[in-house]
């Protein structure tokens, strides 16, 4: 085949079944968490999920073929710490927009509307902040960014957790507009700082509380778990840092 012809690779439909396979099992586990891990569903879920991600990786290890995904990126140890920060910025942002509404209505016994509506300033900080941080990205490198950001995102869960049980729709609001400006600083930056790693880029509560209570003690499990999360993102951060004074991360 000479340099002008073009080439054209099939689709490979057997590891994008596998894909929507472990994602699917994995939805219907945690959809049912809260049956317990004995319930069919949580245990078959998860070992669905697992054992369809190895068949994935192994598949995709083959070589001569055209790939969903190339792992080879997963290699790149800058790329990787740049995609975990993503991830786990997406899934406390995530779960916050559920933990919160719920927390509020059902907790602080607001409508649905108010509790829907305390979201809205920290969402618009960070649609604003959005290309700020970018700039800042271009002008002052990622180190500040990340770990003023982090620092902001660890606050605003922290102090969830602290004042769980004394939670007011001012606190909340405060909270989660301080946990979205730390958001806004990592979220984009750090799949940006990601990609140009890459050469080639190819149950808590008990059931004799009264539900209120019950609501407020499951929220605050939820915000320590997603605290979990930021100090995680905190290690991704330290992480970036140290190959950076290295000379491994491009900026």
């Amino acid at each position: 085949m000479s340099d002008n012809e073009s080439h054209q690779d099939h689709f490979n439909f057997s590891e994008y079944l596998l894909i929507v396979l472990a994602l699917v099992a994995l939805t219907l586990a945690v959809n049912n968490l809260s049956s317990g891990f004995a319930s069919p569903l949580v245990w078959g879920g998860l070992l669905v999920t697992v054992i369809s991600f190895v068949i994935f990786f192994k598949l995709a290890k083959q070589e001569g073929k055209a790939h969903i995904i190339n792992i080879s990126v997963l290699k790149n140890t800058g790329f990787n710490q740049g995609l975990l920060i993503y991830t786990f910025l997406q899934f406390i942002q995530i779960n916050l927009t559920f933990v919160i509404p719920n927390l509020t209505q059902l907790g602080l016994k607001t409508s649905a509307f108010t509790s829907g509506m305390l979201l809205l300033l920290g969402s618009l900080l960070s649609a604003f902040f959005g290309p700020v941080m970018g700039r800042l990205l271009d002008s002052q490198g990622f180190k500040k960014l990340f770990l003023i950001g982090n620092f902001l995102a660890m606050a605003g869960i922290l102090l969830y957790i602290i004042f769980a049980q004394k939670l007011s729709i001012a606190l909340i609001v405060i909270f989660h507009v301080m946990f979205m400006t730390g958001f806004s600083m990592m979220y984009n930056n750090s799949m940006t700082i990601g990609l140009q790693q890459l050469e080639v880029m190819h149950i808590a509560g008990s059931p004799y509380q009264g539900q209120s209570k019950q609501v407020v003690m499951g929220s605050q499990a939820a915000f320590i778990v997603l605290f979990i999360f930021t100090l995680l993102i905190f290690a991704c951060v330290l992480r970036l840092i140290k190959r950076d004074k290295q000379g491994l991360v491009k900026n």
